[in-house]
């Protein structure tokens, strides 16, 4: 049995010394098998979509409008040129919510119809507010698309932070 016990120990101290030598080699060498040595690249410009907000159409007037006191489930994109400006509109998104609140009723009122209150120059009038609300420029873009139901429109991007 000796000889036996005298083999084993010796193949056991070949194999460590041979792993310990790859591990030390390997070590030795600072590759990245992902190709990426730092953090993943941004991926430029994106789309935050707003959570859909229902607009009361007709505004709160004394005067009622042809047959349009309902109300419209409006959702909105927002072109965003980067990942910090796209984390910054999805942290600062309750001022959004609030700014559209604001600017889609007055326009809304103020129009013959919803469709021609969603048209026009309130996109541009929204990204000035927006970016006006955030503090800075973060916001290439907003376009807006009206809905039947909160069903039919598209899910909101960013995750919520309530």
């Amino acid at each position: 049995m000796p000889g036996f016990i005298k083999s084993v120990v010796i193949a056991s101290t070949v194999a460590a010394g041979t792993v310990g030598s790859v591990a030390a080699i390997g070590m030795g060498f600072d590759a990245s098998f992902t190709g990426a040595a730092g953090p993943a690249p941004d991926p430029g410009p994106s789309v935050v979509r707003m959570a859909p907000i229902s607009v009361h159409i007709g505004g709160w007037t004394l005067k009622k409008k042809k047959n349009e006191d309902k109300t419209l489930i409006v959702s909105i994109a927002i072109d965003v040129p980067d990942g910090d400006a796209r984390d910054a509109v999805c942290r600062l998104m309750p001022r959004l919510v609030s700014a559209v609140n604001s600017e889609v009723s007055r326009n809304v009122l103020y129009q013959a119809t919803w469709k021609e209150a969603l048209t026009g120059s309130l996109g541009q009038r929204l990204t000035v507010r927006f970016n006006r609300a955030l503090g800075r420029t973060l916001i290439n873009g907003v376009r807006l698309q009206a809905h039947a139901s909160e069903t039919e429109a598209p899910p909101a991007t960013c995750a919520d932070t309530v």
